[in-house]
């Protein structure tokens, strides 16, 4: 009798793998055209009217039929092989399906638009006018450009909202309902996903084929969250047991575990990028396979039958859905589990292909919007990839090295390959290093998902929160390896190569890459044929046969081979995790602010968290930039401030981009618009001209705009350059360090004499700070009156080793010697760490 183990096994055997090396092909073609005509009608249907929907999907259904019909009459003029081949008929069935597929779609579709568009919304719509809502926010802000009346392109953001309730004409009656809102100003920007909000919103325009939109009419009103749900709960638990891991740990456990990317510096997600790896922290098919084989086993382990087990597996499965949320790869993952557990139920094979096309047409039907999502796209790629192309290249490979490796390596590339022509949409850059990335990382994934999941479980139990270090710090060691590997290979020379932009480069893409998948089945076939069975009878001897040590040698040069490519694997694995265990180790620089070293130029860092800093300017060169954010340990900027837009404060912008970006820019300039090298370096970030009196607090910073008064800006003609200095935007900064204890500081940008006045009548005491960033780099005409009136403890001065320019003046210099305020100079020391040690300021030096 066999025992529970092997029944379980034998009921989840996938019938694609039951012969690695069958001749025929296992795949099930037949849901295929039906998911590809609603994923094309899903698709259209977000560009197009309803009725250009429906013509296209006609002549989707038009083309189908000409293509069976052509097959039917290849399969009568090959019926008269001889009684012996296999009648088949035409493929009408896949052809109804889809017509099927098509008006399901459709019909979805339609019910969402008409769901969009009644009730108390579409009431409220119909009548006109503003209405006052009550929403949920979905979505993070996304920045949004249109062309302007006047010539000018004017500027906001996007947002989802979830209305639970609206005021329309003095009634109020529940929502229930999703829009898509257009808005500018900062509160807008500032808004996080899960907050509450009530708002003033106005219609946009004539509804088009998408959700409905509106415009913001009125600065949002935040209100009072309200208590966490549990999936909140239980992923803040998560989160804040793995806080104290580190930053990569921090910022890649939660991502591997359920995908939430909070804690990600930006470093690090660049890294990522740039080395193929940000699938990582998306939650794919793989962890879904996880969790379900997980509680299967778990319920095997305790005597429950065949069906028991799948019913355990498929109830884990749909609580991490709900914890993860309704992501497009979840999703199709999920639909995916979901269908092939039902075939097991049923005694049916569970074919992958098959089991795709199936998911795939029931969550288009469902919710037809998601066709046109990224995540959703790339994931279905992958998964065709891997089950259309994974086993030939694994065949092809298996011939040159251990099998092992040869799944390692065919895995990412396939997925890669299939989804190349997608990922150039959004990055138009090839990640050179991508393959090594993924088959350094595959090894560790598995490892760091499990024990995510194991720390994920434990915190929720009465008595587990004592065991959940334990894996947690294990899967947190796998982490650091993966952002080792992402780090290394991403410094790596040429890790990132060019590639055309827009519709062109991804239509070359999918050449390139359609040309490859082609020649992997092409060799694969070749190697699989059999040999010829009929030939011409050569006279003569045979020739002699080869001695069995000539087989032994070949036998053995073939293991050498195979054992030299895992020995190669091996060597890279254990310098990557010698590397990522010497970063590790390596403390982080004790600092409270930077002065950084960049020349003739401001650029200073004000830390908020453990590798987290909001950066006041950038410098004039983004190398020296760079250099001055990986020496301090900087991963992610919360906020960069432009304090006004001369080249001196704004050149090292490119810098910021390549580290990572950042979620929001404050600029102060005597122009109408932002700074023009801050479109070209960060495109599509938020930037804001903040008004004095604002305050904001991250991490343990505190940040108080002092000036420049809004009518600043106002000047009528082309603004001189003393006019831009005295439009600088003036920061008090409060950082509070691990000790408790709070350090102040002013910085004034370049401004001089006649802006300080001003600053002074209206900031008053607020300028009395314990260190001073000497305005205009120490030039004359920033004046003395603001060092008096601060009173600073220590004073410190950005600029540039014999520069044309004579800064910092004699006469400056002078004055803070008799006030008796000791200076920090980056022409004489370098960068320089700031720091508090009790009562005491300090200032060290950086290893230059």
């Amino acid at each position: 009798m066999r025992s529970p183990a092997a029944r379980w096994a034998q009921a989840l055997e996938h019938q694609e793998h039951r012969d690695a090396r069958a001749p025929g092909r296992t795949w099930d073609l037949r849901l295929i055209p039906a998911a590809l005509g609603a994923w094309l009608t899903g698709l259209l249907g977000t560009h197009l009217t309803p009725a250009g929907t429906a013509v296209a999907g006609a002549g989707y259904l038009a083309v189908l039929v000409l293509v069976a019909g052509l097959a039917a009459a290849a399969a009568r003029r090959r019926r008269g092989a001889g009684p012996a081949r296999a009648r088949r008929g035409p493929p009408w069935s896949a052809v109804a399906l889809s017509a099927l597929a098509v008006a399901a779609v459709l019909l979805s579709a339609a019910a969402d638009r008409h769901g969009s568009t009644r009730g108390a919304l579409g009431e409220a719509l119909a009548a006109g006018g503003t209405l006052v809502v009550t929403a949920d926010v979905t979505g993070a802000p996304r920045p949004w450009t249109a062309p302007g009346a006047s010539g000018e392109d004017r500027a906001g953001v996007v947002l989802d909202l979830a209305l639970r309730d609206l005021t329309h004409r003095g009634r109020t009656a529940p929502a229930g309902a999703t829009v898509t809102v257009l808005a500018d100003g900062s509160a807008w920007s500032a808004l996080v996903p899960g907050q509450r909000i009530s708002a003033v919103l106005g219609p946009a325009g004539q509804p088009g084929p998408g959700d409905v939109v509106m415009r913001a009419a009125a600065a949002p009103t935040v209100l009072p969250p309200a208590p966490p749900a549990p999936r909140e709960r239980v992923r803040e638990r998560f989160v804040l047991a793995t806080a104290g891991l580190g930053p990569d740990a921090a910022g890649l456990l939660p991502g591997m575990t359920f995908g939430e990317r909070s804690g990600l510096g930006g470093e690090l997600e660049q890294a990522m990028r740039d080395t193929g790896l940000t699938h990582l922290t998306a939650v794919s098919g793989a962890n879904c396979a996880l969790v379900t084989a997980l509680a299967g086993h778990a319920a095997l382990a305790l005597g429950a039958r065949r069906r028991t087990c799948l019913l355990a597996g498929l109830g884990a499965l749909g609580a991490y859905v709900l914890l993860v949320g309704p992501d497009p790869s979840v999703l199709r993952a999920a639909a995916m589990g979901g269908l092939a557990a039902l075939s097991l139920l049923t005694g049916r094979a569970a074919v992958s292909l098959a089991t795709l096309s199936g998911a795939v047409l029931a969550l288009v039907v469902l919710h037809p919007a998601l066709a046109a999502e990224y995540g959703f796209v790339l994931s279905v790629l992958a998964t065709a990839g891997i089950v259309v192309t994974g086993r030939p290249l694994t065949r092809w490979l298996g011939a040159l090295m251990p099998e092992a490796l040869a799944v390692v390596l065919a895995i990412p590339a396939t997925a890669q390959l299939w989804c190349a022509p997608v990922l150039v949409l959004l990055q138009p850059a090839v990640p050179v290093y991508a393959l090594p990335a993924n088959v350094l990382a595959a090894p560790l994934v598995p490892a760091v998902t499990v024990c995510g999941l194991a720390g994920l479980l434990l915190l929720q139990l009465p008595a587990g929160a004592a065991a959940a270090p334990l894996p947690l710090t294990a899967g947190g060691w796998g982490t650091e390896l993966i952002a080792g590997t992402a780090r290394t290979l991403a410094a790596a020379p040429g890790a990132l190569a060019p590639w055309p932009a827009g519709v062109p480069g991804a239509l070359l893409m999918a050449a390139v890459s359609a040309a490859a998948v082609g020649a992997v089945h092409v060799l694969d076939a070749r190697r699989r044929r059999p040999g010829p069975v009929a030939g011409v009878l050569a006279g003569g001897a045979a020739p002699p046969a080869l001695p069995e040590e000539h087989w032994r040698e070949r036998e053995r040069r073939r293991r050498r081979r195979r054992t030299a490519m895992a020995a190669l694997l091996l060597l890279l694995l254990g310098a990557l995790a010698l590397r990522a265990a010497t970063d590790a180790r390596r403390p982080p620089p004790p600092w409270d602010a930077v002065l950084c070293d960049v020349g003739q130029g401001d650029a200073v860092l004000l830390r908020t968290a453990p590798g987290r800093a909001v950066l006041v300017d950038t410098g004039p060169d983004p190398r020296a930039l760079e250099r001055c954010l990986e020496g301090s340990g900087v991963e992610h900027l919360d906020l960069v401030v432009l304090t006004h837009a001369h080249a001196d404060h704004t050149g090292g912008l490119p810098a910021v981009g390549r580290h990572g970006g950042t979620g929001e820019v404050w600029y102060a300039t005597a122009a109408p618009g932002p700074p023009p090298e801050l479109a070209e370096a960060l495109p599509g970030t938020a930037a804001h001209r903040p008004s004095p009196g604002l305050s904001r607090t991250v991490g343990g910073l505190r940040l108080t705009v002092l000036a420049p008064a809004p009518a600043a800006p106002g000047r009528r003609g082309t603004a001189s350059s003393s006019d831009e200095n005295n439009v600088s935007l003036v920061l008090r900064a409060e950082l509070t360090g691990q000790d408790g204890s709070t350090t102040s500081w002013l910085l004034a940008g370049d401004l001089e004499e006649e802006g300080a006045r001003t600053l002074l009548r209206s900031a008053g005491a607020q300028v009395d700070v314990d260190v001073l960033k000497v305005s205009h780099h120490g030039a004359r005409n920033g004046g003395t009156a603001i060092i008096d009136a601060a009173s600073p403890r220590l004073a410190v001065v950005s600029v540039g080793r014999d520069n044309d320019y004579g800064h910092p003046h004699p006469q400056i210099l002078a004055h803070l010697e008799d006030a008796g305020v000791p200076l920090v100079r980056t022409d004489e020391h370098g960068s320089v760490h700031l720091l508090r040690e009790g009562a005491r300021l300090r200032a060290v030096p950086a290893e230059r």
